[in-house]
This record gives structure tokens, sequence and C-alpha cells, in this order.
């Protein structure tokens, strides 16, 4: 990398601080690009260089985060993933960004971001292995990650959205919990870690 890929990329982060911290107290549409420019200490021409608009901006934090996320997927190797470790990975990454997360919810913004990650649901299903994961039509993969990752983006801003939200563990617990109950009244026992599921079979 050069120094101008560098500058540039020190820039982008720069833009996208200016924006979180502008987010504060403003709005989302009230917030002008000569605004975040001048806040990240940059020029509007630099901003243009980078991106389109603002709403581009927020794509950029987007994909960041997926390559963040994507990075700790392949640190899995490859192993199948239970529901638990899935549910604490999740968690736990998110919990590193919960203050930015909590500033896009209120602002209502929280969406812009969580349907640029579902975009991507395709490319992580194929990242980790899941007890629940099939080899099925695009369609019918469509149907499976819509409904995995749109639990857990619904859980994200129900749990971030608090002034004070618990800490990662007792959320994953909190599921964990349930999932042992559905165990109970249906077949859901695939779901649970090697000692979760002798717990239920032991009831």
């Amino acid at each position: 990398m050069d120094g101008h890929q560098k500058l540039a990329l020190q820039s982008k982060q720069w833009l996208l601080e200016a924006l979180f911290e502008l987010l504060k107290n403003q709005t989302f549409q009230t917030i002008s690009v000569t605004a975040i420019a001048d806040k990240a200490g940059v020029s509007r021409r630099t901003f243009y260089r980078l991106y389109k608009d603002k709403y581009d901006l927020l794509d950029y934090y987007s994909d960041q985060c997926v390559q963040r996320y994507v990075s700790q997927l392949n640190a899995q190797n490859g192993r199948q993933m239970s529901f638990e470790d899935i549910v604490n990975l999740f968690l736990n990454f998110w919990w590193q960004d919960r203050q930015v997360v909590k500033i896009l919810i209120d602002r209502g913004m929280f969406h812009v971001i969580s349907t640029r990650l579902s975009s991507h649901s395709g490319k992580l299903y194929t990242k980790y292995s899941a007890p629940w994961h099939i080899e099925g039509t695009p369609q019918e993969i469509n149907f499976v990650t819509a409904f995995s990752f749109g639990g857990l983006w619904q859980l994200l801003e129900t749990w971030l959205a608090s002034d004070e939200p618990v800490m990662p563990e007792q959320v994953a617990k909190t599921l964990v919990a349930s999932m042992q109950r559905l165990g109970d009244v249906g077949n859901f026992t695939a779901y649970m870690t090697q000692d979760e599921t002798k717990k239920t079979f032991r009831k």
C-alpha cells in the first residue's frame, strides 16, 4: 500500500468517525456533507473523491463490518458451529461496536446497516457450517438465511437499543435456554451444543 492509498484509507476512517460523532446530536437527514468533511478535517472535494454521498459512507461502514465478521468466521477453520457458537460469535462481534450501533438505532438508521449486511447473507452462509444449513436452490437458501439472519438482526436492535445492555453471555444463555424449551416440543436438539443436548435428553 503506497502513501496515497494509506492517506485515502485514513481519510475514509476520519469521515466515518466524523459522521458518528455528528449523529450523537443530529439526525442523519440534517447532517450535510460539508459538516462531515469539516468535522473530519478534510475538504468536500476529498469526500466526493471517496464517496458519492453520505449513504455511501454508511455502506462503507457496513462493508467493513462484513469483512471483519468474515475474518472471524474464517478463524473457525470450517468447523460445524452449534447454535450457541453462532449466537456467541455474533453477539460478541457486535458488542465491540455497541456504541456505534446504539447511535444508529437512536437515529433510526440501523435499518440501513442491517439491510446492507443482509445482502451479504448468502456469502456468510457459505462461510460456516451449521446443523440447519441445506444444500438447496438459491431460493431455498434465501429462505433459510432470511429466517436465520432476520432473527439475529432483530435481536441485535432490541438488545443494543438499551442504555445499559446486558452482557452478550447473558443474551446467549437466554437464547440457548429457549432452544432447550423448543427441544422439549420439537426436533430442535441439533441446535444445541453436545452438553446442552444431553441435558435435554435427560429431562
